[in-house]
């Protein structure tokens, strides 16, 4: 899933299936029977981008080289 910080605006951007994607997650969660480790949708993107910020910064054309 990919999550856009957009320094302009000072905003985060979700993809349009982002809740749905979150709540598919949390229905798999129920279904295993872990309902107390459900996802908070603000505390998923925080912790993508505590995880995201650990590594170093690569521009967009950079991403090609790395597949």
């Amino acid at each position: 899933m990919r999550i856009i910080i957009d320094t302009e605006r000072e905003q985060v951007i979700v993809p349009d299936s982002f809740y749905a994607q979150i709540d598919k997650m949390n229905e798999v969660l129920v279904k295993a029977g872990a309902e107390e480790k459900k996802i908070e949708y603000t505390a998923y993107v925080e912790d993508a981008i505590e995880k995201a910020l650990k590594n170093p910064y690569i521009r967009k054309s950079d991403l090609s080289k790395r597949r």
